[in-house]
């Protein structure tokens, strides 16, 4: 009985969870007539794939897609740049005032990101930089960097110092180590990193907003333009929310197993 009663609340949270998506790839296959109408249908009586091609013929579509798609893989390169070599000289270096520095590290993920940006924005106007997708990139990754340098860490705590050791002797340089041995073995980790990296890169919102303008407006800036002041287009904003899904969805169900087990990598010290 306790597992049926389980199974029933998995299913009815699985429900609640789905429903809205549902309703959001229903709604880009309607017209804009049946998408406002009321009382509202979940299945199209008319399908149509026209919200889909409005999008892939709009130039302003193609270039949000291609600054979306830069952003993800700048910032996913960055970060873990940073971040890992980070990681390895905390943890490995042990470098003065360590434990008051990843304390700093850990405390810089809880300060919301709107008191950094109005800021920022002063700043990036008074050196020329605002409206640039290398702001963007810098500006995003930076954000990403704490809990990617604080992933590593904990990772890099479980790999045994005598592999490290052992290659000192054969001659190998810190970063030849680095660069041969632990780099190799944190694979699963990285991975795990920059699928993350790229997913939060992919999403973001806040940041290009403020920072950006016309020349640099990414598919989740794109998609808040069809929410005007006199009307709302449906079809063709349900539509780009789901591209704007899908690679998400494809990401977190193509690479679950290896997000778990890159991610608890470093859970359990040996």
């Amino acid at each position: 009985m306790q597992t049926l009663l389980r199974y029933l609340v998995c299913v009815i949270a699985a429900a609640l969870a789905l429903a809205p998506l549902v309703w959001i790839v229903a709604t880009s296959f309607k017209t804009q007539l049946e998408a406002a109408s009321y009382p509202p249908t979940v299945v199209p009586a008319h399908p149509t794939n026209g919200n889909y091609q409005q999008l892939f013929s709009s130039p302003a579509f193609l270039s949000s897609l291609l600054t979306s798609s830069l952003i993800v893989l700048f910032t996913t390169l960055l970060t873990l740049a940073v971040a890992f070599p980070c990681a390895y000289g905390l943890v490995r270096l042990r470098p003065y005032g360590r434990r008051p520095l990843i304390l700093i590290i850990a405390l810089a993920q809880t300060v919301p990101t709107i008191v950094f940006l109005i800021p920022m924005y002063s700043v990036a106007v008074q050196l020329g930089l605002y409206d640039t997708l290398p702001l963007i990139v810098v500006v995003v990754a930076a954000f990403l960097t704490p809990f990617a340098t604080l992933t590593l860490a904990a990772f890099l705590r479980t790999l045994p110092v005598s592999v490290e050791e052992a290659g000192l002797v054969d001659g190998c340089t810190r970063l030849g180590v680095l660069w041969r041995i632990v780099l190799p073995m944190s694979r699963a980790p990285l991975a795990a990193i920059a699928a993350l990296t790229g997913l939060y890169a992919w999403n973001e919102f806040l940041i290009p907003v403020i920072l950006g303008g016309q020349d640099t407006v990414p598919l989740t800036v794109y998609v808040a333009n069809f929410v005007t002041q006199k009307t709302i287009e449906w079809g063709p904003l349900t539509a780009a929310v789901c591209l704007v899904l899908l690679p998400a969805v494809a990401v977190v169900l193509a690479a679950q197993r290896q997000l778990v087990s890159g991610l608890t990598a470093g859970a359990v010290q040996n």
